[in-house]
């Protein structure tokens, strides 16, 4: 039988019997205060269980008595036929703070206050008593559920507290537990029994009782031609795949929340018939699923064997086959991930397709802004998609086929157009930022110029208004020389230092942060720390973001991370135009090359160079080497050797950066200020929009009230609206939205979420049915 909530809240008793011997003395008791009362019918439920004894009116079959009873049944000098454990004490309407003072507690209690000097609590961190929700919403010490944290939640639990104790805690997870979820507990909708009794049929069954089971099984019988007693769950299973009559509905509730239902996915494992006479069912059964997605990962993997041109259009063939796979139940439990990747690899294959043009700079500038950083941004988002070794290493040999070539040749290109205008000293990188007072700047190391626009998408999602233009970075493209070309100082207060550093011209030191601040700050310009607001009437820099560190401690396990570096770095100028900053520009030093299967090393002798690094070193005097070289940025007599193409002076690197490419030295500057859509009231922000084919998955956060989600043509106009019906929440989390009409596949369009009044909260521009 399933594990329930019952049996995980007894293991979190169990668990405070626990402590460090050589520290402390076993715990006499556990204390467990509860002023409001909400735990009594918990209580009864773990008597049998737990070793519990009750402060209350005198009942020994209920094991309640006053203090001085309690006082002896945890000193075992009366005999209240306990289960082993150390006893547990629940103290109905006691807050903890009642009897924290000896002296001053109410007389009813004193008998029994001195025992929290021996004993463990079982109360929340901050000393408060636990209510219902917060202990079950607790990760660290509580069951880590999602559960809504409103009046008509909190009082739809504690009514469906008794039931809720069996449901079986596993299934729980995923789910936004609201007052809907808590009512219906108590007012059970037959769908759902019958759904639950598919995921657990025993458990079902110990659940609801012999009388329920039968009133079931009769239900069953006349609405939906099955007997659970004599056909068993695979026959249930079979109906719900077939999905003819009322069944149908069984099978779309199913589809709304599969997560929600692992057992039934067994059940369909086992329900499918050997002969293939049901092949309209095909997206009904896992293990055609699973053998689909074993076919895609050796099609990918057979890729290296093609030229590019030939792997581009085995891409999209492979994508045109599974597509269809992108809307299933199979895909919402994340069981169908090399779909989803060969989505993101039709776009590798369609931007590398064609080269970065040869030409000036300002060609290949604007060609990579345009539509050369889709590729990058898509290789990550592919990798990212396979979660496991064995789908990662399909997609990464898929990538390496397509995108190496095309990433080297835009190298060249770049390198054969930067290298003049560089040596004759015409190269022009983007300046320093501006010290206009109301305007704070936001530094990210490493902001790719794909990660600049999942940034631009993210703010947007806040209601932020958001400009990105793109320019070119000081040489080489790395942390000591561009940072410090974007700070501003006062002209000629930066040279060239050591290694690649900047240096302070009037002392010699390298510019390092402190350095930086104390120059910046004769400009006006506050250095803030990364906590730090400010004083928004001035002019301020920050640092935000791991991006760059990311990359080099994870190499192509950026592609994991970046999302959750983008949030924080959001999040970062949320709060600083929350502050009443006017305007956030965030800047960065350069961007950098990630290549599966490693960049191609390029040798270059220690002998000649003073510092090298992965894409750069920097040349002895007089020295001689075979490589492309510019002058440095802070001093024009020191010689950069930079490595060709996309080699790499150093062995098995997949992420590195120092060197010319559009990647490394085409970077973003982004112009954030408060836009229509972002008050300082609202929260709430669209994290992410994932589509299985016409179904909209959405991940909302800072959701504080009720609000509706809704996929329209117009932001602003209701009647636009495309979605099969809006969705309402009171809670954080993820959304599903249809849009049935499959003509509207490409159209662009919004999803938006607003509130009771209609006002936009959040929006997010769209193409139906396509990830970007």
């Amino acid at each position: 039988m399933s594990h329930s909530v019952l049996d995980e809240i007894v293991a979190r008793l169990k668990g405070l019997e626990s402590y460090n011997q050589d520290t402390f003395v076993a715990p006499t008791a556990i204390l467990w205060p509860d002023e409001a009362r909400q735990w009594e019918p918990v209580v009864r439920r773990l008597m049998a269980a737990l070793p519990i004894v009750m402060l209350g009116e005198f009942d020994e079959s209920e094991r309640r008595g006053p203090a001085y009873w309690v006082r002896c049944a945890v000193a075992g000098t009366i005999d209240v036929a306990l289960p082993a454990g150390v006893p547990v004490v629940y103290l109905p309407g006691v807050a903890r703070s009642a009897i924290r003072a000896v002296d001053t507690c109410p007389p009813e209690i004193a008998p029994i206050a001195e025992l929290q000097y021996r004993s463990s609590w079982f109360t929340h961190d901050n000393g408060k008593d636990w209510t219902l929700r917060a202990f079950l919403s607790n990760s660290e010490k509580g069951l880590g559920l999602s559960v809504v944290d409103d009046k008509e939640t909190q009082g739809a639990l504690v009514r469906a507290v008794d039931v809720f104790l069996d449901r079986p805690f596993a299934a729980l997870h995923g789910s936004v537990l609201d007052a809907a979820f808590f009512n219906e507990l108590l007012n059970p909708d037959h769908v759902r029994s019958l759904l639950d009794y598919l995921n657990d049929p025993t458990g079902f069954i110990s659940r609801v009782g012999d009388a329920k089971f039968e009133a079931f099984c009769a239900k069953c019988k006349s609405d939906y031609t099955f007997n659970p007693k004599k056909d068993g769950e695979i026959a249930g299973a079979w109906h719900l795949a077939k999905r003819s009559g009322p069944w149908k509905a069984v099978w779309d509730r199913f589809a709304e929340n599969p997560a929600q239902f692992r057992g039934v996915h067994e059940q369909l494992r086992k329900a499918k018939p050997e002969a293939s006479l049901f092949d309209e069912l095909w997206d009904a059964w896992p293990q055609d699923n699973d053998a689909e997605e074993d076919q895609l990962r050796t099609r990918l993997h057979d890729l290296t064997t093609l030229t590019p041109a030939a792997a581009r259009d085995t891409v999209r063939r492979l994508d045109a086959e599974h597509a269809r796979r992108r809307s299933t139940v199979w895909a919402m439990v994340d069981l169908a991930p090399l779909a989803f990747a060969v989505e993101h690899l039709v776009k590798v294959a369609d931007v590398t397709q064609q080269p970065v043009p040869a030409g000036t700079v300002e060609v290949i500038r604007a060609d990579y802004t345009e539509r050369g950083w889709v590729a990058d941004d898509a290789v990550l988002r592919a990798v990212e998609a396979a979660t496991n070794k064995a789908d990662r290493a399909a997609v990464l040999s898929a990538v390496e086929v397509m995108y190496r070539a095309w990433l080297d040749a835009g190298a060249k290109a770049l390198q054969a157009a930067v290298g003049p205008l560089a040596n004759s000293e015409h190269y022009t990188p983007m300046g320093a930022v501006g010290v206009e007072a109301g305007s704070v700047t936001v530094f990210v190391d490493g902001l790719r110029l794909d990660a600049g626009h999942r940034l631009m998408t993210r703010l947007e999602g806040m209601g932020f208004t958001v400009g990105l233009s793109t320019g070119m970075a000081a040489l080489p493209t790395v942390t000591e020389t561009a940072k410090s070309a974007l700070v501003p100082v006062v002209p000629g207060a930066l040279v060239g230092g050591s290694d690649l550093h900047a240096a302070r011209a009037s002392s010699g030191a390298n510019a390092n942060q402190t350095v930086l601040a104390g120059l910046a700050k004769e400009r006006g310009v506050e250095f803030l720390s990364s906590q730090d607001t400010g004083n928004p009437n001035g002019s301020a820099w920050t640092d935000a973001g791991r991006v760059d560190h990311r990359g080099h401690d994870d190499g192509i396990g950026l592609a994991d991370h970046l999302d959750a570096e983008i949030d924080e770095i959001a999040v970062r100028i949320r709060s600083l135009l929350r502050a009443d900053w006017q305007r956030v520009e965030v800047v960065t030093d350069h961007g950098w090359l990630l290549m599966p299967g490693g960049l191609p090393k390029v040798e270059l002798p220690v002998a000649l160079t003073e510092t090298k690094k992965g894409r750069c070193a920097r040349i002895k005097d007089g020295a001689l080497v075979e490589v492309p070289t510019i002058p440095w940025y802070w001093d024009k007599n020191v010689t950069i050797a930079v490595a060709p193409g996309i080699g790499c002076f150093e062995a098995g690197k997949d992420y590195e950066h120092g060197g010319i490419s559009p990647q490394e030295c085409i970077v973003p500057r982004l112009t954030v200020s408060q836009g229509p859509l972002a008050s300082a009231s609202s929260s709430v922000a669209i994290k992410s929009i994932k589509w299985m084919r016409m179904l909209c998955r959405i991940e909302v956060e800072g959701i504080a009230g009720r609000v509706v989600a809704d996929v329209r043509a117009l932001a602003g106009d209701a009647s636009t609206s495309i979605a099969e019906a809006t969705k309402d929440t009171l809670a954080s989390g993820q959304l599903s939205l249809l849009v049935p009409d499959e003509d509207l596949e490409g159209q662009a369009a919004y999803v938006v979420i607003v509130d009771d009044n209609g006002s936009i909260l959040a929006q997010r521009e769209v193409v139906v049915g396509r990830n970007r």
